[in-house]
């Protein structure tokens, strides 16, 4: 039976890293995902951030880690880099890496020899987070190698989905064009991770990928809280529960248009009224 538990990234927030997780915890959540940036910021204080976190009853879902996989050249770094992410998610009790693909896609499409890259290096990665308990996941993303319905095709054709899962968010699909229900049916077996927001074409503008100035993410305003825009979320859980699919849904906003907290408020009505769960327990 499909399990689904409820967590919200940070990324709203920016760096106010006491301002997200005193907002997550006030709604009821019990899981929250962030950027590896966390761990450079905590270097040698790890289990003051761990402690942060449990502090708000708050369990560390997932960090963002990924990269530029594909880049021929900086495979050692890159792979060092997540496996640093990936001790440290041990240490804290969480068992999921999210590897998104380095930003600047190339044009017209990712060559062959960077989709092979990319995947010897998501499978190095990988196999050596399954020796420490942890799950990897490829997540397809708007702006990067992985964006199209063709490049997942490609990308998970290549590499070892035995070692390499996917971690998948419908609003990425909807901004290129795929269908993120077929994207679910097409890949159900493979699916480690949910990322859950919607997209609002309106909002797809010159200025939403332009920095602006505050203290949250500076880029993809075209993302909105559930219900604003084209994604069926409804559908798209309903495919995740044919699925069986048994984990966290993690709501996520890159750049709110009034406050992150408020954005939350939205998002978790949302979550409430519309899909009936309860934000503090499993779901169905």
């Amino acid at each position: 039976m499909a399990t689904f538990k409820l967590a919200c990234h940070q990324i709203t927030w920016g760096r106010d890293l006491d301002g997200a997780l005193n907002d997550i915890s006030e709604f009821g959540y019990k899981g929250t995902e962030t950027f590896a940036f966390v761990i450079d910021d905590y270097v040698g204080r790890e289990d003051e951030l761990i402690e942060k976190i449990k502090g708000k009853g708050l369990q560390l879902t997932a960090l963002y880690g990924g990269g530029n996989m594909h880049v021929a050249g900086e495979e050692k770094e890159v792979i060092e880099k997540n496996l640093e992410i990936a001790r440290f998610l041990k240490l804290a009790g969480a068992d999921r890496l999210v590897l998104g693909p380095g930003r600047g896609r190339p044009e017209p499409r990712p060559s062959d020899e960077e989709i092979k890259t990319m995947a010897r290096v998501a499978e190095e990665i990988g196999r050596a987070c399954l020796d420490m308990g942890i799950v990897a996941g490829i997540h397809p993303h708007w702006g990067t190698p992985v964006q199209t319905r063709e490049d997942i095709t490609r990308t998970f054709d290549a590499v070892d989905t035995s070692i390499v899962k996917m971690v998948l968010d419908p609003a990425h699909m909807a901004k290129a064009d795929a269908d993120p229900l077929e994207v679910v049916q097409t890949y159900k077996d493979i699916i480690t991770y949910v990322h859950i927001k919607d997209y609002s074409p309106e909002l797809d503008t010159e200025d939403a990928v332009k920095p602006v100035g505050q203290d949250n993410a500076p880029s993809l305003a075209f993302f909105s809280e559930l219900g604003r825009g084209i994604v069926d979320t409804p559908g798209f859980v309903d495919e995740l529960r044919k699925a069986d699919y048994d984990g966290w849904l993690t709501i996520e906003l890159d750049r709110t248009q009034t406050t992150p907290r408020e954005s939350l408020a939205e998002n978790t009505t949302y979550l409430k009224e519309v899909m009936g769960f309860e934000i503090g327990d499993e779901n169905h």
